[in-house]
């Protein structure tokens, strides 16, 4: 079962919950009006498409990437949601967290200490977005799990601390009938080399403007649309920095349009440093965008 949480609840709930189940869903975290907003910035590009994406993506999806550069819209509306950010700092556990309510942890990062409590990164930022949009047709996409990306050269613990949180925002309702994504709820615990099985998936049927989170570790994959109309929906995953980002967001968001977005967008894109990663000599603030902000 996927539990259903609203935007006003105790999130720290929900994070439990996806630690425990690897999948949640917040309900109404946004407006219809912003989810017409966001679809229509990219609503040309993929009315151009024609339905595809092989085997993998059964065939019949249409999907924009780089969403942070189509607008400052994307940023607002999804990079600075605090409801997100809680889940993600209290999944991926970084030493600076991007929340409103969050605060550096007060270990020494350097020191030795479990990473299943904290720290278990310097910050985080995104991995990939993209808008899918999966029409009529095709076929169910093959269940996975995110962090297959960076196999071979990284494996998990199933008990170990996280790697990566996926969003997917409903830009329209999302029914059983018109391909809402399916889960194998509680996978994020099973070892390598246990497969899915169809009995066992759950789809995240829930209203425009709400949002399904995820770990990289659980089974998942977009369900086939039995209707007419487009089901469409805004991913956008959160890494730890010490791994490299899925979607090159320096290519995607290069410096003259990420100049443009507020400071924690930037450094939610990508644009900070740690103190022995992504850093350039005498910025010394965790931003490595703008000599002229300190």
């Amino acid at each position: 079962m996927i539990k259903h949480f609203r935007r006003d609840d105790n999130l720290s709930e929900a994070v439990a919950e996806i630690r425990r189940n690897g999948v949640v869903i917040v309900d109404d975290v946004f407006t219809p009006a912003v989810m017409d907003t966001l679809l229509g910035l990219v609503s040309n590009d993929l009315n151009a498409q024609s339905p595809g994406g092989g085997e993998f993506f059964g065939n019949k999806k249409r999907s924009v990437n780089g969403l942070f550069a189509r607008g400052p819209e994307f940023s607002e509306h999804l990079l600075l949601c605090d409801e997100l950010l809680q889940l993600a700092d209290g999944i991926l556990l970084p030493h600076y967290p991007m929340s409103a309510s969050g605060s550096p942890l007060s270990v020494d990062m350097f020191s030795e200490i479990d990473t299943r409590i904290g720290p278990n990164c310097h910050h985080y930022h995104v991995n990939a977005s993209v808008v899918m949009q999966v029409c009529e047709g095709g076929g169910n996409q093959i269940l996975h799990r995110d962090e297959w990306r960076y196999r071979p050269y990284m494996t998990r613990d199933p008990n170990g601390p996280e790697l990566t949180l996926a969003f997917m925002v409903a830009l329209t309702d999302f029914t059983a009938d018109n391909g809402a994504t399916r889960f194998i709820p509680a996978s994020n615990h099973w070892p390598e080399g246990q497969s899915p099985e169809e009995q066992l998936v759950e789809q995240a049927v829930m209203n425009k403007g709400s949002v399904a989170s995820w770990l990289g570790s659980t089974y998942h994959g977009l369900a086939t649309n039995h209707t007419p109309i487009p089901r469409s929906g805004l991913i956008f995953s959160l890494g730890v920095n010490h791994l490299m980002q899925e979607e090159n967001q320096f290519m995607a968001v290069p410096p003259l349009i990420a100049q443009t977005l507020p400071k924690k967008a930037r450094q939610i894109l990508g644009y900070r440093s740690s103190p022995s990663l992504n850093f350039i000599e005498g910025l010394d603030d965790g931003h490595i965008l703008d000599v002229n902000e300190h």
